[in-house]
């Protein structure tokens, strides 16, 4: 009897085991949905027009490179040095809006940015609201 029940209790533990890595592998993959498609990997480039606070409107440049991995590196070079911006927005900090369209916010030397990045076959539209008041847009075109 006493051997029954030691039987019975490892193949418990195994199932439990084995529900319980189902579950978690499933839920994780659900977690990580948010990964830029595989298909928009490249170099997106173009000048943009942004506008402060004041809303006094300036020219900028942007270039986002979508790397495999999900990660999206985002360089904004305003004129006159009034906006600069350089980091990588990572899969965690991406939310999927729908099938081409992502969104994120990333805070940046004291500031709070919020992007929005809609994808084409050679294009990304490009929108940024900073915190400030300072916004941004443009199409950007795929260089690589």
């Amino acid at each position: 009897m006493n051997s029954i029940l030691k039987i019975i209790t490892i193949f418990s533990v195994f199932f439990i085991c084995s529900c319980l890595n189902f579950y978690t592998s499933s839920s994780s993959s659900l977690l990580n949905d948010n990964e830029i498609d595989k298909k928009y990997i490249g170099l997106y480039e173009s000048g943009i027009t942004t506008t402060d606070s004041h809303n006094i409107t300036y020219q900028a440049y942007v270039s986002v490179t979508i790397s495999s991995g999900g990660v999206a590196t985002v360089n904004i070079s305003g004129e006159y040095g009034y906006i600069s911006f350089l980091n990588n927005i990572y899969k965690e900090d991406m939310v999927k809006l729908s099938d081409n369209s992502y969104s994120a916010s990333i805070t940046s030397s004291g500031y709070r940015y919020y992007f929005t990045f809609t994808f084409s076959d050679y294009a990304l539209n490009f929108y940024f609201d900073r915190n400030d008041g300072t916004k941004g847009s443009g199409n950007l075109t795929k260089v690589r």
